[in-house]
């Protein structure tokens, strides 16, 4: 039988790495084994926080990737140092001067974004990459289109596609766009992108999303306009973990680590005092302490956190790695004692699974999970993988780093939680592999086009 095509939608694409980046690089990997060949829109390689350029060697070779030029509105986004000074004091005046004036200019062009570039900052991708699509489209003759986002621009590329060509269009939101703890605050923005959702809503051929909150949210808000709505959740990926060495090992040290972003909602603090005040009260050894931080710490400009490390005088037992290779990323994870998961603090962030929370089910070592109950912290009771606090209770993180302390420090092998979990486990965490998702989206594409 002859393959389909079908061509994913995705700005975020290897080699920008970081969490968005999973589930459309392994629906790419394992889409050819039931039936899709595969075309991937993205754009040119550019600056961004999180590049890991070793993820693209996991695509089959029959993966055709398109790269569409960004427009840019802010120069320079890598965030370059200024030039050396020139010889001269007149000259270096003048450097500076200039060095000055395009940094206000900058900062008035951030200020200015958010009322300028909607639905988000990936619009200015959009005029080169409906280009590229209409010839993709034509050449290829793609029989199904697979957006998702974030960002949402993804699914307006996607929209002017399906309007102009014969092709069933699949619309997959990782996270939610109007209902998200992250909006804008400007009325009559937000006001613009509920109506560019509905839009997306009412002609997509199907709606796929990640978890079952933000499934029944779409569907409470949208059913009048949604014609099929499939959960298809995040996951991991078995060959990820396949002959996986520990790395940045840590012997005689109860080493906990995290592997991702950190921003303002999402941070580490809470978990640093707590630690403080553990050890300043004597129910754990300082000397016995690690805690690894790799991928973004703290954002460029920003040092809350670096700043909290020495407040607290935790310096000697924090260890800030910075971006590694995922395949690096994953083994300090095989090396750890616990796994980090933290979490947002706002009200609804309980409604989202974060991505990294099916690595570290992969990866099978204990979690602690700062986390808003709600989906994510439902499966890690469910299949016992860890300990889970509020990330806003510093007495619930207190008591949930000192339980797993105490079974380190008992000698309990950190692979023991494996028994409890049950003989059936794999066959539980089905949903939660790449190849199955995978698998599901294949026939969803096959029943549209059929």
């Amino acid at each position: 039988m002859n393959k389909r095509n079908v061509l994913i939608i995705c700005y975020i694409f290897p080699p920008i790495g970081g969490g968005g980046v999973p589930r459309p690089l392994k629906m790419a990997k394992y889409l050819g084994e039931f039936g899709w060949n595969v075309h991937v829109l993205t754009v040119e390689p550019a600056y961004h926080a999180t590049l890991d350029p070793s993820l693209l060697a996991q695509l089959p070779g029959e993966v055709t990737i398109h790269r569409a030029k960004e427009w840019q509105v802010l120069p320079n986004r890598g965030g370059a140092a200024p030039a050396a000074a020139a010889a001269g004091t007149g000259q270096h005046s003048a450097a500076s001067v200039k060095t000055v004036l395009k940094k206000q200019v900058v900062q008035a062009l951030k200020k200015v974004k958010p009322y300028v570039l909607i639905p988000d900052d990936q619009i200015l991708w959009m005029p080169n990459a409906v280009k590229l699509g209409r010839e993709i489209m034509k050449r290829e003759k793609i029989d199904a289109i697979f957006s998702t986002s974030g960002p949402v621009t993804n699914h307006l590329v996607a929209r002017k596609l399906a309007r102009e060509f014969d092709a069933k269009w699949v619309a997959d939101f990782r996270d939610p766009w109007t209902q998200n703890m992250h909006t804008s605050g400007i009325a009559w923005r937000e006001r613009m992108e509920e109506r560019m959702e509905a839009d997306v809503m009412l002609e997509a051929d199907a709606i796929t999303t990640v978890t079952a909150t933000f499934a029944k949210n779409f569907q409470d808000k949208h059913q009048e306009r949604i014609k099929r709505l499939e959960l298809i959740y995040n996951g991991f990926d078995q060959a990820d973990f396949e002959g996986l060495e520990p790395s940045h090992v840590a012997p005689e040290k109860f080493h906990a680590v995290y592997a991702g972003i950190l921003y303002q909602k999402r941070n580490p603090r809470l978990l640093l005092h707590a630690i403080r005040e553990l050890i300043d009260a004597g129910e754990v050894d300082p000397k016995d302490l690690l805690l690894s931080f790799a991928g973004v710490f703290d954002y460029p400009g920003y040092s809350e956190n670096r700043d909290c490390v020495e407040q607290l005088g935790l310096g000697q037992i924090v260890r800030v790695l910075g971006n590694l290779p995922h395949k690096e990323a994953l083994g300090l994870m095989k090396g750890a004692d616990v796994l980090l998961q933290i979490g947002d603090v706002s009200a609804d962030a309980g409604a989202y699974i974060p991505g990294k929370l099916y690595e570290y089910m992969g990866i099978g070592n204990p979690i602690l999970a700062l986390n808003k109950a709600g989906e994510a912290t439902e499966i890690i009771e469910k299949f016992r993988l860890g300990q889970v606090a509020d990330p806003e209770e510093k007495d619930a993180v207190k008591q949930a780093y000192l339980q797993l302390y105490k079974e380190w420090k008992a000698g309990l092998d950190k692979q023991s939680g494996e028994s409890d979990r049950g003989a059936d486990f794999a066959e539980r965490v089905k949903p939660y592999e790449r190849r199955e998702q995978a698998r599901q989206l294949a026939a969803l594409m096959d029943d549209l086009v059929e």
